[in-house]
């Protein structure tokens, strides 16, 4: 593999983790969120990553790969019922239905990400030394 095929790969997994880290953060923001535009309330979303896919001749010219985002899924997790009669999305028991948002686990998930963006950021400091080393052994 080329060093430009390592940094198509960094690259590709630096734009999932800032992907993920958005969805996260969309996730924490509407953690409160007990009405949205259907009528239910915010439900947790989640990404799915998948490997690039390479055609034939992709494979042949060793075309480097990565990670993708290949789709962002709603989390099926109850909502939490939390007793709230004052409120005017309360039903008639005096419930609110809030979203399936577990603010603890995002904060998790988001230290995940920022760990996995980071460690790429690495990867792509040392693959830019490595070509940098590389074009002076030319001198």
């Amino acid at each position: 593999m080329s060093f430009l095929g390592s940094l198509d790969i960094t690259g590709s997994a630096l734009t999932a983790e800032r992907f993920r880290s958005d969805v996260i953060l969309q996730n924490i923001s509407n953690a409160d969120t007990t009405v949205t535009e259907n009528g239910e309330p915010y439900r947790r979303k989640q990404l799915v990553f998948s490997e690039k896919q390479l055609s034939f001749s992709d494979e042949l010219d060793r075309v480097s790969g990565g990670v993708q985002v290949s789709d962002v899924v709603e989390s099926q997790k109850d909502f939490q019922p939390v007793y709230d009669p004052t409120n005017p999305n309360a039903n008639e028991q005096g419930y609110v239905l809030y979203p399936n948002v577990d603010t603890t686990e995002e904060m998790v998930d988001l230290m995940a990400a920022s760990n996995a963006y980071s460690t790429n950021l690495t990867a792509l400091s040392v693959t830019k030394a490595m070509i940098d080393k590389t074009l002076k052994l030319g001198d």
